[in-house]
């Protein structure tokens, strides 16, 4: 084994102490936009030539099921899809998941928008 030196020694202090303020440093979470998302799907479905839902689910490995949730978003009303948009996409915490828009299809459409804007409040507050 080669002999230690005081450069070996200054190399492995500077990168053990790296490596302790690596364990503290915690990656931001980001989450998907679920109208993004079903925009996407549907885009990729277009472009890809899929005969149906089910084929496209085959392809990018999901259930059938899960591509017909999320691409179900997309018949919510105008209104609260464009409120959607204006939140962007990477969303900062899970404001509004799929499964909260989900609810919401089953409404009319003048209820999703009072829906919409009551779940809007409740994050905020």
């Amino acid at each position: 084994m080669a002999e230690r030196t005081l450069i070996w020694d200054v190399f492995e202090y500077v990168f053990e102490a790296d490596r302790r303020r690596m364990g503290r440093i915690k990656p931001v979470r980001t989450y998907r936009n679920p109208i993004f998302l079903a925009r996407e799907w549907a885009e990729a479905m277009e472009d890809g030539n899929f005969r149906s839902q089910r084929a496209f689910a085959r392809a990018i490995g999901l259930s059938h099921a899960r591509v017909s949730q999320v691409l179900g978003l997309l018949r919510l009303c105008p209104e609260v899809i464009d409120d959607l948009d204006k939140l962007g996409d990477p969303l900062s915490s899970r404001i509004f998941t799929e499964r909260k828009l989900r609810a919401l299809g089953t409404l009319r459409p003048e209820n999703q928008k009072r829906a919409f804007h009551s779940m809007q409040v409740q994050e905020i507050s």
